[in-house]
Order: structure tokens, then C-alpha cells, then sequence
């Protein structure tokens, strides 16, 4: 499934990203949802890396690191797999980027929020508040800094751009509008998390939040199977 205008699926995207990237490309990923996707999309080949702030969880994380990894090792292919909550705060890194003309293929998997910290109050029993992000259009702020820039709204326009984005030399910023109730399904689902989420749904509906609820519904009845 590749999700509707606005509403990519996220899981397809990084999908499409793990056919398309070589053999022994690097891979930076932001803590948070695009971090999940990662683990769960990427496959090993022996060769790949995966980096990401694993053990402290500290934001912002895959451009910096993306920088680092393609000063040294120029010959290999690196991507940065971005959240638009970790890129907003490291916008002043594209810069870096370009002057240093580090062909890094950064990605952003835009859902318009703080995806983990929605999801963890959610969990919770949480309603939840202050998450949702109003993003610049990175697109064009890349292109400002000085590097190729896309916009992607359409599910069918995501290989394509994607291709285009491996292809061409130097860096390029893919921003990616993601489905922003996209939910990453833990291995083993527990039942007070269940519960949690059941009660968030409840404050979302008594609050008048409803289309919020059937939004959620109508992206993820696709995990119904991973819960039973």
C-alpha cells in the first residue's frame, strides 16, 4: 500500500529507498519513527551501516552523522534518513552540505509532527498535545542553501522522484509528505499498551477530536493482524 495525497505510507517509502540504495550504502536515521521504518525496511547485505543515536536518543541525529560518514568514506553512498522535527533543528547543517559538496541523498519523512512523542502519549493514555509541527518547505529551503530540492505529496510520484534524487550528482533533499498517523507497531504488542491507546482514542472522542480517531483508524487497520 502506498497510502493517498498527503498520506504516504511510510513503510513504502523506505521500502522503495532500501531497493534503490547500493550495496554498501550508509544509512543514518533520526531517533524517532524514521528510525523504526529503518530497522524495519533496511535490509543487511554485509556491507551496509546503519547509524543512529541508539543508545542516548538524542534528536537531530542522521544529518550531522551523514556528514561525518561521507568526509570518511567518500567512494560509498550516503543517505540520511531525516524526521522534519530532526532536520528543523539542524537546517544549518544543508549549508555544510553544500560547501564541502558532500553528495549526501537526505530524505525527510514529513508527518508534519513529533511522530514518537504522539505515539508514546498515546500509549500512555494520553491525548496528544503540542506535537504537531508547522514545517517550512524544506524543499526550497534546500534549494536556497544551494542543493537540489523535491517536494513529494503524490504516493505515485515517490519512485520516480527517488530514482531521480540516487542519479544525480551532489547532494539532494527529498521531502517526503509522510501519513502523520502512520503508526509504528512495537514487536511484542502488551496489553497496557493496548489499553493506553484505547483510552487516548476515548479523550480524542469526548474532546471533539473524532476525525483524529478515524484518520488513525483508517491508516493502520492495516496492523490489525500483528495485534491478534
Amino acid at each position: 500500500m502506498k497510502g493517498d495525497i498527503k498520506k504516504i505510507h511510510p513503510e513504502y517509502v523506505m521500502s522503495e529507498i532500501d531497493k534503490l540504495a547500493s550495496d554498501d550504502a550508509i544509512f543514518t536515521v533520526d531517533t524517532g519513527m524514521t528510525c523504526v521504518w529503518g530497522a524495519r525496511y533496511l535490509q543487511a547485505t554485509g556491507k551496509r551501516h546503519m547509524l543512529g543515536s541508539f543508545n542516548h536518543g538524542s534528536m537531530a541525529n542522521a544529518l550531522p552523522q551523514a556528514i561525518g560518514a561521507a568526509l570518511a568514506y567518500p567512494d560509498r553512498q550516503v543517505v540520511a534518513l531525516c524526521g522534519d522535527g530532526g532536520l528543523s533543528m539542524t537546517l544549518g547543517d544543508l549549508e555544510t552540505v553544500v560547501q564541502y559538496k558532500l553528495p549526501i541523498k537526505i530524505i525527510v519523512f514529513n508527518n508534519r509532527s513529533l511522530g514518537m512523542v504522539k505515539l508514546e502519549m498515546e500509549v500512555d493514555g494520553l491525548p496528544d498535545w503540542q506535537t504537531n509541527m508547522l514545517n517550512p518547505d524544506f524543499a526550497q529551503v534546500a534549494e536556497a542553501m544551494g542543493m537540489t530540492g523535491f517536494n513529494v505529496s503524490n504516493p505515485e510520484e515517490v519512485l520516480t522522484t527517488l530514482l531521480n534524487a540516487f542519479e544525480l550528482d551532489g547532494p539532494v533533499l527529498v521531502n517526503i509528505m509522510t501519513d502523520p498517523n502512520a503508526l509504528a507497531m512495537p514487536p511484542k504488542i502488551e496489553l497496557g499498551q493496548m489499553v493506553g491507546f484505547a483510552q487516548s482514542m476515548y479523550k480524542l472522542l469526548i474532546n471533539g477530536r473524532s476525525q483524529e480517531v478515524i484518520d488513525t483508524i483508517n491508516s493502520n487497520y492495516k496492523h490489525i493482524r500483528e495485534v491478534f
